[in-house]
């Protein structure tokens, strides 16, 4: 059987994910990341050609580009996932969690831990070819499964060497959130484990109606796509009313979309004269983001959604894998994986096995 994987971006950067398997003549595309901000350039897709295409989850960086490639390769995503492809775009099924065949090749999914609908992908060819998506080991409301053996894996590790654990993360944040506070947040990821984390605080904190639309969304979901619980947490959650005119309520957490500081509840409010809580970035940030942080406008804690150090380190055991790709990182501390991951690990764009 003949193997190749090329990863043709994602690899030394922060960057779209796309990452060809080609095997026996046939080319499986591995996610269709698109830009994460409207002026990154992004032409990985330009005169591609591939057999199928296989979307992990539904963030920008993964789906995005699916917009560029041609309708008649055929696309496979949960059902989830599917509800944001493109207008029209014809889709076929990948199971949340089982086994299905595409061109020859046996697929697993399992759940990621990181988003609505997001599994990973083992392909069951050349020992094995695990590859993660973006997943997480720490998340309120996602579980993650734990894949079969690989020889090869291919795994987010978009905080590179970090490894502090949520614990961590989650008391540096209580500490701060003794005022108004904003949370700009992507409504389909960290809103709702905060919102379950303020209540179970015992803080006053309120969900805007976009992140409140998600917030239905997962109690119809079958339970076992949840964490044990979360479901009944999520009945009992509390929120305040969400107004726009109550900007002095002492204590009082927003959790608002978008992430990125531009748009939605949390652009008003940060451009609102009249609001004067502080805000708090927990996750990936663009350009207005930084230019808040760095205008102190706002602060940045990170609160976790992609896997530490050590859990990369626990998978690469449980897999067994010899060969170890970190995606969606720098490699400018190329040895300090070296020393995390021994002799396995890769940082080439071509695999051949």
């Amino acid at each position: 059987m003949s193997v190749k994987i090329e990863i043709i971006s994602g690899l030394g950067e922060k960057a779209p994910a796309a990452i060809m398997v080609h095997v026996n003549g046939k080319r499986l595309l591995l996610d269709a990341g698109g830009p994460m901000q409207p002026d990154e350039t992004c032409d990985w897709y330009l005169d591609l050609a591939a057999d199928a295409i296989l979307i992990s989850h539904d963030h920008v960086d993964h789906i995005g580009s699916v917009r560029w490639l041609p309708e008649n390769i055929p696309l496979y995503c949960s059902e989830l996932v599917a509800r944001n492809l493109p207008t029209g775009r014809q889709w076929q099924a990948l199971p949340t969690r089982g086994q299905i065949e595409i061109e020859g090749v046996r697929i697993t999914c399992g759940q990621a831990g990181h988003s609505l609908g997001g599994v990973w992908l083992h392909l069951d060819i050349a020992g094995g070819i695990f590859y993660s998506g973006d997943f997480s080991r720490e998340s309120l409301l996602y579980p993650f499964d734990l894949p079969p053996p690989a020889e090869v894996a291919l795994l987010d590790a978009s905080y590179g060497v970090y490894d502090t654990n949520q614990s961590l993360c989650r008391e540096a944040l209580l500490e701060r959130l003794t005022q108004a506070t904003l949370l700009p947040v992507p409504p389909s990821g960290r809103a709702l484990e905060l919102a379950i984390w303020c209540q179970a605080n015992q803080l006053e904190w309120t969900l805007d109606p976009l992140c409140q639309g998600f917030m239905a969304q997962l109690m119809q979901l079958p339970a076992d796509l949840l964490m044990p619980g979360v479901q009944q947490q999520l009945r009992e959650l509390t929120p305040r009313t969400w107004t726009t005119d109550d900007h002095e309520v002492d204590g009082l957490v927003r959790i608002a979309g978008n992430a990125n500081g531009v748009g939605g509840e949390t652009g008003r409010l940060i451009s609102d004269p009249e609001y004067t809580g502080q805000v708090i970035y927990t996750g990936y940030t663009p350009a207005k983001a930084r230019a808040d942080i760095s205008a102190g406008r706002a602060e940045w804690l990170r609160w976790n959604v992609h896997p530490r150090l050590s859990d990369l380190q626990a998978l690469t055991r449980h897999l067994g894998a010899r060969s170890v790709t970190p995606l969606f990182c720098s490699m400018q501390q190329a040895h300090l994986w070296q020393q995390a991951l021994g002799s396995g690990f890769n940082q080439h764009p071509i695999i051949d096995i």
